[in-house]
């Protein structure tokens, strides 16, 4: 469903019809209910198929499905409710990588390091997605060091073409105001909650793509080598975030999240079980939980820093942090450990 070939053919195929209609209407332009009848066929089909290579176009760009089955839910998986030990079982199978490069990747100025866009498809999960990866400059230079990771919850391209997250990146770590850090931006269109008996979204954010990224890349692999990030006021991704960090501490040392987005999504998610619900509930957690050892930067705070017990460390910041991508990128480099495992 994202590939270029089926998205140009939607797009093709409703221009054609929007010019077919628009030149056989006025040959159906009696009063006739025959006449009529055509008319409003040739109406609603062009512009159904207009709405639907709009909608294409737009999945193409904010991945929600990857493909049919995605899309008509034919993915399952193993659920996971509640915080536990994790039982003991053969390691997956690896994850179907391909890192690759399209006209996103090719944007980034010479110097500036480099970015690659990652095909995969999760081993547990079973989604398939493409994320984008920002390699700094440093990351080509020593082939020995690993670096830490900052995964960026959002739209790819608004990300890369609008908000330009790369550049700035790199424009941070010449100055000396970031540690070099591999950058992860990957869309919220898989969710981030383990349906019941449905598609299963925080296992691939929390499992399949850290998996993908260690084994294709460099990255610190220690507990608080890895960061994520949803500065959004409004949407998925900054709840996202703080989900993640507050359920995987062992891989998410710290976040940075909004917290007018910590409302868990609405919809039968949790087959109908309000356990199920607080589960996925960050402010829930918060007051029922052991506090996790995490460090979270708060958007717009509203109270929620003020709940946070050690070892988790809440630190408000103001509302304009969710445009300011250099400064989200700081804090959170200030938090990271670069450190790999023994």
């Amino acid at each position: 469903m994202t590939k270029a070939g089926f998205i140009a053919s939607s797009l093709v195929i409703a221009l054609v019809a929007v010019v077919v209609c628009v030149r056989l209407l006025p040959r159906y332009s009696g009063t006739g209910l025959g006449q009529a009848a055509v008319r409003a066929g040739l109406l609603v089909g062009s512009q159904v198929l207009l709405l639907l290579a709009l909608l294409v176009v737009i999945n193409s760009d904010m991945q929600f499905y990857s493909s049919w089955e995605d899309l008509f839910g034919a993915d399952s998986g193993t659920v996971r409710i509640a915080d536990q030990s994790p039982v003991a079982q053969p390691p997956p199978a690896a994850p179907r990588v391909r890192p690759s490069h399209d006209a996103l990747t090719r944007r980034l100025p010479a110097g500036e390091g480099r970015l690659r866009v990652l095909s995969l498809r999760g081993s547990r999960s079973g989604i398939g997605t493409r994320a984008y990866v920002y390699l700094p400059p440093q990351y080509a230079q020593d082939r020995s060091q690993r670096f830490p990771v900052v995964l960026f919850l959002a739209s790819p391209r608004d990300t890369i073409l609008r908000r330009r997250l790369p550049e700035l990146a790199a424009r941070e770590i010449a100055a000396g105001r970031l540690r070099p850090e591999v950058i992860v931006i990957a869309p919220t269109g898989p969710g981030c909650v383990d349906v019941p008996g449905g598609k299963q979204g925080e296992t691939f954010l929390s499992e399949d793509l850290p998996a993908a990224v260690d084994a294709a890349y460099r990255v610190g692999t220690a507990p608080g080598s890895w960061s994520v990030a949803g500065p959004g006021i409004r949407g998925p991704a900054g709840y996202c975030a703080a989900l993640l960090a507050m359920r995987h501490s062992d891989r998410f040392g710290s976040a940075v999240f909004a917290a007018p987005s910590l409302t868990p999504p609405p919809g039968r998610l949790y087959g109908d079980s309000r356990s199920i619900r607080d589960e996925y509930d960050p402010r829930w957690r918060l007051r029922h939980r052991p506090p996790p050892p995490i460090s979270v930067g708060v958007i717009a705070d509203d109270g929620f820093s003020a709940d946070a017990r050690p070892p988790m460390r809440a630190e408000p910041l103001p509302v304009t942090a969710a445009q300011d991508v250099p400064a989200i990128l700081r804090w959170l480099g200030t938090h990271l450990s670069p450190g790999s495992r023994p």
